[in-house]
């Protein structure tokens, strides 16, 4: 089972979504956890995600993500509409298309 984190800045917006899109894989039987987390507590929990999520207006802060994740595990920027518009559905479209790595 893979995990995959979203980061926003308090955590409050990507738990949303996160709970969205973790309905959406039990019903299409992904085997991926989706958590999320705010940018104060991201390298503590960090370590134990297989990829990671971040929202549009915080992507300033992919070079300190980057940082604390290394380059063996993918980050991708989530698009500002589908983020604002909390579209569960297009978001975990993009995860499997950018992060194939986490649907096997």
């Amino acid at each position: 089972m893979k995990k995959l984190l979203i980061c926003c800045l308090f955590g409050n917006t990507a738990k949303s979504l996160a709970q969205k899109m973790q309905s959406l894989t039990e019903k299409k039987g992904y085997p991926l956890i989706i958590s999320a987390v705010g940018l104060d507590n991201f390298a503590s929990v960090a370590p134990v995600f297989d990829g990671f999520l971040i929202a549009p207006h915080i992507q300033y802060k992919l070079p300190e993500v980057r940082e604390i994740v290394g380059d063996s595990r993918a980050i991708a920027i989530i698009e500002s509409l589908a983020y604002a518009s909390m579209d569960a559905e297009k978001v975990l479209k993009f995860v499997m298309d950018q992060m194939p790595e986490l649907a096997a």
